[in-house]
């Protein structure tokens, strides 16, 4: 009986750990060789040219690299790889890009055990797997005019991601995480006062009106 090597690509190891603790329990146990993981976009593409996987489970929002790119490059090194897409939301611009980019299939991150044994199992025997709210995004008239909106729109914010200092980035990043000024200078061991300084230079330099602007803008690119 052939046996699946797994890849697990997610920059929060809460997300790691909870599904590849959902795959080692689920009915697929004894079928699974290995599971490693990847913290980033560029672990994961060095993993796979040194490991052949059946299976990859791709976080479509990090840092640095989005998932997105990162499936088109895994699959120029092996064509034969499967991509799951897994994200936080349901968002038709990503769903498309991940299909486009070659994916074979899109769960969200609450997927349970019996979601992710029916994905495997279709996944492996030739098929694609959605979660029934992206089946359901997948069955509304597609829309060209409106993607290459958002596509247009994403990188903008890309390129104004880069008019953050390193510092600024780390800040929006603690920001997204829900954590307060107080909680982030303790993170940082910086004043408060210096944590308010970073907080209204990213809100001028972005042009967001507040914290919900920020959480916004965190999750476009990747943040969150």
């Amino acid at each position: 009986m052939k046996k699946f090597r797994i890849l697990i690509v997610d920059d929060h190891k809460l997300v790691r750990n909870g599904i590849k603790y959902t795959i080692e329990n689920g009915r697929f146990q004894g079928r699974i060789d290995k599971i490693d993981e990847a913290i980033n976009g560029d672990d994961a593409i060095t993993l796979c040219k040194v490991n052949n996987y059946d299976i990859i489970f791709m976080d479509i929002n990090m840092p640095d690299r989005d998932g997105i790119s990162v499936t088109q490059e895994i699959l120029k090194l092996d064509k034969f790889t499967k991509i799951v897409a897994i994200s936080m939301y349901n968002e038709e611009y990503e769903i498309r890009s991940m299909i486009n980019a070659g994916a074979v299939g899109y769960l969200l991150k609450n997927a349970g055990t019996e979601i992710l044994d029916e994905a495997i199992d279709t996944i492996i025997n030739g098929g694609h797997y959605y979660s029934n709210e992206v089946a359901i995004k997948l069955m509304n008239p597609y829309n060209e005019s409106k993607f290459q909106k958002e596509k247009q729109l994403r990188s903008s914010v890309s390129q104004d991601h880069d008019i953050l200092t390193k510092r600024e980035k780390e800040v929006l990043a603690l920001i997204a995480s829900e954590m307060t000024n107080e909680e982030i200078a303790g993170e940082l061991n910086v004043s408060k006062r210096t944590i308010d300084s970073h907080r209204q230079n990213i809100i001028s330099k972005l042009q967001v009106k507040n914290t919900a602007g920020l959480i916004k803008y965190a999750f476009k690119i990747g943040l969150i």
